[in-house]
C-alpha cells in the first residue's frame, strides 16, 4: 500500500511539473533578473542527480516543496493579472460595441439625407445633428464615420479573441494550481513514507522522476503571464484618412 501511494504521489507531481517548462523561455531571455534566478535554479536541478537524491532524499523533497510553493505563488499572481486584463478588455468591448451601434444608426441617416439633396445642384448646405455641412464636408463626414465604424469592428474582433485566449489561459492556470496543490500533498506523503521505510530502488526511481516534472511546473508558472498589451490589440486598427474615392462604396454598402 505504501509503494502504491508513493507511485500515485509521484505520478501527480510529474503531471503538474510538466506544465511549467515551456513558460520559462521568455522569462529567461527577456529578463536579466529572471535569467540570473533561472541559472541558479538550473544549478540546483543539476545538483540533484540520481546519486545525490538517493543520498539525501529528505532535502531533495524539501527542495521540491519549495519550488512547488514558489510556482503556486506565481500562478496566483498570474490569475490576478489575467482577471485584470479581462476586465480591461471587457471595457474595451463595451466601448467598441456602443460606437458601432452609433455608426450603424447614423450612416443610414446620412445616406438618406444625401440622397434627398441630389442631384449636385440641390440646395446646400444641410444640417445634421446640429452641424451644418456643405456638399464636400458632408461627404467627408460620411467617409470618416464609415472608417471609424470599420475600425471599431476590427478592434472588437481582436478584443473578443483576446478575451477568449485569456479565459483559456485562466483555465490552464487554475488547472496548474490545482495540480501543484496535489503535488504538495504528495511530497508530504513521500516524506512520511521515508520516515517509516528504507529508501527502496522503486522509491528512488520515483523520486528521480519528480525532478523533470518539477522543472516543467516551475517553467509553466514563470511563463503563464496574464497581461495583455492594449497597444498590440489596437495595432493596425487606426481609422484611415477620409477619402472621396471610398464614397461610392459607402453609398452602396449602407442600407
Amino acid at each position: 500500500m505504501k509503494t502504491n501511494r508513493t507511485g500515485s504521489a509521484v505520478t501527480i507531481l510529474i503531471v503538474v511539473l510538466a506544465i511549467v517548462v515551456v513558460l520559462g523561455g521568455a522569462y529567461y531571455f527577456f529578463s536579466d533578473v529572471g535569467r540570473t534566478k533561472m541559472n541558479a535554479a538550473a544549478d540546483q536541478y543539476m545538483h540533484w542527480t540520481p546519486e545525490n537524491i538517493a543520498k539525501d532524499p529528505i532535502n531533495y523533497l524539501n527542495f521540491c516543496e519549495e519550488e512547488t510553493k514558489n510556482a503556486v505563488l506565481e500562478l496566483k499572481a498570474d490569475e490576478i493579472s489575467v482577471a485584470q486584463s479581462i476586465g480591461k478588455l471587457d471595457s474595451m468591448k463595451e466601448d467598441a460595441t456602443n460606437k458601432i451601434a452609433v455608426a450603424d444608426k447614423a450612416l443610414p441617416e446620412l445616406k438618406a439625407l444625401w440622397e434627398r439633396n441630389q442631384p449636385e445642384g440641390s440646395t446646400w448646405p444641410v444640417t445634421w445633428k446640429g452641424n451644418t455641412y456643405d456638399r464636400d464636408a458632408f461627404k467627408r463626414q460620411m467617409v470618416s464615420l464609415f472608417h471609424e465604424q470599420q475600425t471599431q469592428k476590427t478592434l472588437l474582433a481582436k478584443v473578443e479573441d483576446g478575451i477568449t485566449k485569456l479565459n483559456n489561459q485562466n483555465g490552464k492556470i487554475a488547472d496548474a494550481r490545482a495540480k501543484a496543490q496535489e503535488q504538495l500533498s504528495e511530497i508530504s506523503a513521500n516524506r512520511e513514507l521515508l520516515k517509516v521505510q528504507n529508501l527502496t530502488n522503486d522509491l528512488t526511481d520515483r523520486l528521480v522522476a519528480m525532478k523533470s516534472a518539477l522543472q516543467t511546473t516551475v517553467a509553466t508558472a514563470k511563463e503563464s503571464n496574464g497581461t495583455v498589451s492594449l497597444d498590440q490589440l489596437t495595432a493596425d486598427t487606426g481609422a484611415a484618412a477620409p477619402s472621396d474615392a471610398d464614397f461610392d462604396k459607402i453609398i452602396g454598402k449602407v442600407k
